[in-house]
């Protein structure tokens, strides 16, 4: 068959061309690191590093949440440990009127309640990154306010907040809140902190009572009926305190968890786009010698002359 010398000479480029290509290609990955540049180099690899990437943005997005949830949780911590330090002085002088023997001595620990009392409300109405703690979703205004009464004591407390809890995923299908209500009488979800229908809980209501029977000298209803009630929101108190810790707990774990999974498809990710650079620079050379040797076989196939045909 006849071959003519533009074929050989297309035949020639084309090599060439090709030889050029795999050359930019090599020098491409090695200087980038990374060997797929674009979907078709390796389809298959493409396609998991895709899902790959969606997967870690999905970890990156729960541990924001858990980080978020730990800082609520750690803040919340905070107040319930503010307000056990409140009862216990409050359960402290409930006990203390069994010595007591004159209304003097009841009014200097009313005075204390009543100090105790305001404190309390304080506590109940933290603020953590602008958003109050215990008011739940209803978090833009104070949970709770007070009637005072022409001396300046607390004579009641409303909860202005919701029982309803703000709630984000840490894991697949996993959802927690970090917020507790201050208050639910509902009869269901989250027992409040102060205030739960369910157990008896009312702590700002029983230290008003406090209060009073200590200025009004009634250590008889102190004894009969308000250690009873203080006990009740102790326990509820306890109850959250508990709850808190498992949270933390869980959180920690779970973040733990995440922070592994985002490691292992960060590496999955590595294994399928990263550059092996010994192999890459050893095909380059090579690349380059066939480049050369096919540089010089054109120039030896093309410099033939009909002379030579005729010799």
């Amino acid at each position: 068959m006849r071959v003519t010398s533009n074929s050989v000479s297309e035949s020639l480029i084309s090599h060439l061309q090709t030889l050029s290509r795999r050359q930019v290609g090599l020098q491409g990955q090695i200087a980038s690191g990374q060997r797929i540049a674009a979907p078709s180099d390796d389809p298959i690899a493409a396609r998991q590093v895709l899902e790959l990437r969606d997967h870690s943005a999905s970890l990156a997005q729960y541990q924001d949440n858990i980080q978020i949830h730990q800082e609520f949780a750690t803040a919340s911590q905070g107040v319930m440990g503010s307000l056990q330090k409140i009862l216990n002085r409050a359960g402290e002088i409930a006990v203390a009127v069994d010595d007591l023997d004159s209304n003097e001595n009841l009014e200097s620990y009313g005075t204390e309640i009543a100090e105790l009392l305001k404190q309390a409300v304080q506590v109940a109405n933290s603020q953590y990154r602008g958003e109050y703690l215990l008011g739940g979703t209803k978090a833009d205004v104070p949970p709770f306010t007070t009637v005072n009464d022409s001396e300046g004591r607390v004579v009641a407390v409303s909860f202005e907040g919701n029982s309803a809890q703000a709630q984000s995923e840490i894991a697949p299908g996993m959802l927690v809140s970090s917020r507790v209500p201050g208050a639910n009488s509902s009869g269901s979800g989250e027992r409040g902190v102060i205030t739960d229908s369910r157990n008896g809980a009312d702590l700002f209501a029983h230290l008003i009572t406090l209060q009073n029977q200590l200025f009004s000298g009634d250590a008889q209803g102190v004894k009969d009926s308000t250690r009873g009630q203080l006990q009740a929101d102790e326990d509820n108190l306890l109850y959250h305190v508990a709850n808190n810790g498992a949270l933390q707990a869980r959180l920690e774990t779970t973040l733990s968890t995440n922070k592994t999974d985002a490691f292992n498809s960060e590496s999955a990710i590595s294994n399928r786009t990263d550059v092996d650079m010994a192999d890459s620079l050893v095909r380059l050379n090579q690349e380059q010698t066939s480049y050369q040797a096919a540089l010089q076989s054109a120039g030896s196939i093309l410099n033939v002359s009909l002379l030579t045909y005729l010799r």
